[in-house]
């Protein structure tokens, strides 16, 4: 699988350009990789110049190999073998597949167990004492999800099958191995089977998936629960600016004919979690050392130990036990509340990150046009004087103003990438005292300068203070946008792109009021009962996130957030957030 090229150095300048590796497990046989990833070699190619992408296809072991000898650059694996790559070699996810049928990019990869349709297996506990194919033991969709589940259903598959065979890529061979009756059932990727159907290499009713487990809008029958699909992933030695024109590039990579794109990288926690339990991979270490393990091994003595032990100490341990019973009891309760605590401020800064990542993908291609401005001025002021020296027209106040157009465009490109720097970093939240008024004014500047076609029309109210709360800057930016963002989307969902959107501000006693007023579509009455509801989302793509993360910022800071339809009857919504004023030292 790429071994004749796999020896060449990762990078090979060829008249000027530069040639890129990418690994992909070909789970499916080689030829598989080259017609089901092409379109993304085509379009890195494309949008990426100076640099040939080539596709170098690799079974599990092969692909690990590569990574370790340095012989490609970036690696499109699963799952789980990009988990292990990630601790073992130093691999960072940078993107992750998005693929059709699947719930999302964190539900996706799953396992089927199929068995003959006349088989007399109904549940994963008859598997127990049977002949059962997988694809490896580092497979992820063919082994590792599937052992799980039987290890959960009370059957181990390292001890209790008669027979566990690996037969190895194509996956394909498994399918058809169970249906020849040659074993009792066969691990694969979940749909696979679906697939092989509609293609017609088996037909229909000869084999089934065994237990399957009912998963609401999956097209197709899955053994196990759902992990985060394949990413693909820099390596160490990868350059860091070509992981990010790779990272961009596929970020703005169209939807394929047939339904694939890239999506934010996923959270591959849960994968991590499988490891654990299945004491593999990072985990591997727990086999050496377990209770069981030193229990079946020494059991002898210690059973000699125990009962010496209890002999001397019975008549002095029951008061210290019961004491210490106690005080253990209340350190553990305060422990887990700390502990539930600090999962909680964890979970919410994720979300937080997680939210305003979300924001800056939809903005992303505005972003870039924005940032061509101020390039595209600096490289024409700078051509523009050349040219004047070239000419021997050497006269300083033109290139004086040259100069000058030169620093404003460079400060107003720098400006914008520190705005989105400062908006887009994982940090913990920091309350201080915030003047309201020119946060929000300055979070619509950046909504314009990334949304150019918006009509944001800002009405500050006049006040004779400052009129300033205690609270999160990025916080207040990060509901802004969430609020300017759904209005725009409501504008040009309803074909009312050119509408103004209204900001208004209003000090009243004790507070401060932010109004977003858009002439978008609107919501049904049934709607507003569900609007703050996390997942609940009018937009075909929308996480449906936004509004409760933004309730929750607004709730946390002592303050509130509410939607209504407009009080003159106009279509569209009215949606704000109060915040209660600082309090003045003559009022504490």
């Amino acid at each position: 699988m790429g071994a004749g090229l796999l020896f060449q150095p990762a990078l090979a300048d060829t008249k000027n350009t530069a040639t890129v590796r990418i690994g992909v497990l070909a789970y499916k046989g080689a030829e598989a990789v080259q017609e089901d990833w092409s379109h993304v070699r085509n379009w890195l190619e494309a949008s990426i110049a100076g640099h040939h992408f080539i596709l170098l296809d690799f079974d599990q072991a092969g692909l690990t190999r590569a990574v370790r000898e340095r012989s490609i650059d970036f690696v499109i694996t699963s799952s789980g073998h990009y988990v292990a790559l990630e601790h073992g070699e130093g691999a960072s996810r940078i993107a992750t597949i998005e693929s059709p049928g699947a719930l999302s990019p964190r539900q996706s990869i799953g396992s089927a167990i199929v068995v003959r349709d006349d088989a007399r297996l109904r549940t994963l506990a008859d598997l127990a004492g049977k002949h059962v194919l997988a694809v490896d033991p580092d497979a992820f969709g063919g082994y590792q999800i599937a052992a799980r589940e039987l290890l959960q259903a009370g059957v181990d598959p390292e001890h209790d099958l008669a027979h566990l065979q690996f037969t190895g890529f194509p996956v394909q061979n498994i399918v058809h191995a169970v249906r020849a009756g040659q074993a009792d059932a066969g691990i694969v990727r979940t749909c696979l089977l679906e697939q092989m159907i509609r293609s017609g290499e088996i037909g229909a009713g000869e084999l089934r998936v065994l237990a399957p487990i009912d998963i609401r809008g999956l097209p197709c029958q899955t053994s196990s629960r759902l992990y985060p699909d394949w990413p693909i992933a820099a390596l160490r030695h990868t350059p860091a600016e070509l992981s990010r024109q790779v990272a961009i590039a596929l970020l703005r990579m169209p939807r394929t004919a047939v339904g694939y794109s890239w999506t934010i990288p996923s959270d591959y926690q849960v994968v991590g979690e499988l490891f654990r339990e299945l004491r593999i991979g990072p985990y591997a270490y727990l086999r050496l050392w377990t209770f069981e393990g030193v229990l079946r091994r020494y059991w002898g003595w210690m059973l000699l130990i125990l009962a010496l032990l209890v002999t001397w100490a019975v008549h002095t341990v029951r008061v210290e036990y019961l004491v210490s019973q106690r005080t253990r009891a209340l350190r553990d309760a305060q422990d887990e509340q700390r502990r539930m605590a600090e999962e909680a401020l964890l979970h919410q800064t994720t979300l937080d990150h997680t939210a305003r990542l979300a924001i800056l993908g939809e903005m992303a291609s505005a972003i870039a046009h924005e940032l061509n401005q101020p390039l595209a001025a600096i490289g024409n002021f700078a051509h523009g004087m050349a040219r004047r020296i070239t000419a021997g027209r050497l006269e300083p106040a033109p290139l004086l103003d040259g100069t000058h157009e030169i620093v404003m465009q460079s400060e107003r490109a720098a400006s914008i990438i520190r705005n989105i720097r400062a908006f887009s970093q994982k940090r913990a939240s920091e309350q201080k005292s915030v003047d309201l008024k020119a946060v929000v004014g300055e979070t619509i500047a950046l909504f314009i300068s990334t949304h150019p076609q918006a009509r944001v029309v800002w009405q500050p109210a006049a006040t004779p203070e400052v009129p300033t709360v205690v609270a999160d800057p990025v916080q207040i930016q990060q509901v802004m946008l969430n609020l300017l963002k759904n209005a725009l989307d409501a504008q040009q969902t309803a074909g009312r792109a050119d509408e103004p959107i209204e900001v208004q501000f209003r000090a009243q006693a004790g507070a401060c009021v932010i109004t977003v007023r858009d002439g978008g579509c609107g919501l049904a009455p049934e709607q507003f009962a569900h609007l703050f509801e996390p997942f609940f989302t009018t937009k075909p793509e929308g996480l449906g996130l936004g509004l409760s993360l933004s309730k929750g910022i607004i709730e946390s800071l002592g303050g509130t957030l509410s939607a209504a339809a407009h009080d003159d009857g106009k279509p569209g919504l009215a949606i704000g957030f109060s915040l209660p004023r600082e309090e003045s030292p003559e009022d504490q």
